[in-house]
């Protein structure tokens, strides 16, 4: 059983915050440095006026990646331009990609891959710890228990199939310890050591394979990926990296549903191209990650007012959130009428100032560090920049209702979600 993203918030915003404090100061105010309210954007991909506009605000703000649009008309090889790691998010149109014999995909633990795919024998080892964790089940927090038994469902017989990396990333927003049994506690702790071993299918064959809206591409230095259709892309390319931690392609029909089994809110969606890699629970900075996509529905029920702070409390760079807004009818989700938009606050010390902005699929939007935001019934690429870090999203529906007095809108849903003492220490 899953938890929507509000239970999410409600069963493990104050435990974390709680475990989170324990283990590291508090933010003091004098050491939070001042900043101006962020520039927030937005675009149509397909306007190039309005597009070069956001692109160099972009790459000002984050000199070391490039950001293209990449159209596809007929065969086409996707590369990057500079030598780095360049990443292609698909926001209209389909196609294919060719995938050679014996590559490898962490995909399959949503919709099943192909019969060209194989899974990899599970480890001895990882099967060994999966065992306790299954059999000490009993033990495992109410919280933790939904993310350790979505990673236990990866596991069928001698088959071990998928990326359990965002299960992971929110054991991390859950007090410890996680289990009342030290051995359960540790073999879980465990896994983040190893998770990216493991899960791997290969293919056994040469073929072509669709691509279609919301998909991932990701091709590194001197290689090429073989794409051919119509289809356009948002891309980036960080020009400092040269390899990719994850598979060439990230195709949404082969990833778990992370919105919840069980969800009762509206139209449920919430797939995981490329979430935060984490080394061991409590890592501080930003380790490999440099950017992070997660491809959700959120409707107005369950969305948060938060914003992710200019200082970051676990180190590393500040945040920077953006918007690529796709069409929910690739995905048959019906919106019943519903109008997609977005509520931006610029500045956190005037909450009863915001704005409303409609969207549109192929829209993009720029949220800088410091931003208040919150999505209303838009179904979008989430992409950041370097990624969902942990601790650093902190929910402000409160502090709207208590300090603008009914000037702005809030989720009267969400009240008791805040996460954090005053928002003036994050200015």
């Amino acid at each position: 059983m899953g938890l929507s993203r509000r239970g999410f918030l409600r069963h493990s915003a104050a435990a974390a915050l709680l475990g989170f404090r324990a283990a590291r100061a508090p933010i003091a105010l004098s050491a939070v440095r001042h900043h101006s309210p962020g520039r927030i954007r937005l675009a149509r991909v397909d306007d190039p006026q309005q597009f070069a506009q956001i692109k160099a605000l972009f790459e000002n703000d984050h000199r070391a990646v490039e950001l293209s649009v990449v159209r596809v008309e007929g065969e086409k090889l996707l590369a990057a331009n500079r030598g780095g790691m360049r990443v292609f998010w698909i926001h209209q149109g389909q196609g294919e990609v060719f995938l050679p014999k014996g590559y490898r995909t962490k995909e399959g633990d949503g919709q099943p891959l192909p019969e060209a795919y194989r899974p990899e024998p599970i480890d001895p080892d990882l099967a060994s710890t999966l065992r306790v964790i299954k059999e000490g089940l009993g033990s495992v927090s109410s919280a933790a228990s939904v993310p350790v038994s979505a990673i236990l469902g990866r596991w069928k017989g001698d088959r071990f199939v998928g990326d359990f990396a965002g299960d992971l990333w929110k054991l991390e927003h859950i007090a410890r310890p996680w289990s009342t049994n030290q051995r359960v506690e540790d073999a879980i702790r465990s896994l983040f050591h190893v998770y990216r071993q493991h899960g791997w299918s290969v293919k056994q064959l040469d073929s072509w394979e669709p691509l279609i809206e919301g998909d991932q591409v990701i091709a590194c230095a001197g290689d090429s990926v073989r794409v051919r259709g119509r289809f356009c892309c948002l891309a980036m390319e960080n020009v400092h990296r040269r390899t990719s931690h994850i598979s060439t392609v990230r195709r949404l029909r082969y990833l778990l549903d992370t919105a919840g089994g069980c969800n009762p809110d509206f139209q449920p969606f919430r797939r995981l191209p490329l979430t935060w890699y984490a080394n061991y629970p409590g890592e501080s900075g930003d380790g490999l990650n440099w950017v992070n996509s997660h491809v959700v529905n959120i409707p107005r029920e369950t969305s948060p007012s938060h914003f992710h702070p200019a200082r970051p409390p676990v180190g590393g760079m500040p945040q920077t959130e953006m918007y690529l807004v796709l069409d929910p009818a690739t995905y048959r989700l019906n919106t019943s009428g519903r109008k997609a938009s977005i509520i931006l606050f610029p500045d956190l010390r005037d909450l009863g100032r915001y704005e409303e902005h409609s969207l549109e699929p192929g829209m993009f939007v720029y949220i800088p560090p410091g931003t208040g935001h919150r999505g209303l019934d838009v179904f979008v690429n989430v992409l950041t920049i370097p990624g969902f870090k942990p601790h650093n999203e902190f929910y402000m529906d409160r502090d709207i209702l208590d300090r603008a007095k009914g000037k702005a809108p809030y989720n009267e849903k969400l009240l008791d979600a805040k996460n954090y003492a005053r928002i003036e220490d994050f200015f």
